[in-house]
């Protein structure tokens, strides 16, 4: 399993985490597994794959689903 805590990214709400979950839990072929962790009302995304990849691999292709379902999710209120 490779895990990413994403640290770099600041703290979240608990409802933003579970927004994020939402839309990418079990996403892609790396299948994500999306949790957070809670320290004084702070949270912090974690995101797993049981796909062989590396940390910085996986870091960066769930920021570019990430975005690209922004993006997306854009597009479709648009219309």
């Amino acid at each position: 399993m490779t895990e990413h805590i994403f640290t770099e990214l600041g703290y979240f709400t608990e409802s933003e985490c579970t927004a994020i979950k939402d839309c990418l839990q079990g996403y892609s072929y790396m299948h994500f597994n999306v949790s957070w962790s809670r320290y004084a009302a702070n949270y912090t995304l974690i995101v797993r794959t049981e796909y062989e990849t590396t940390e910085d691999e996986l870091r960066d292709f769930f920021l570019h689903c990430t975005l690209s379902k922004l993006l997306k999710l854009r597009q479709e209120a648009a219309r």
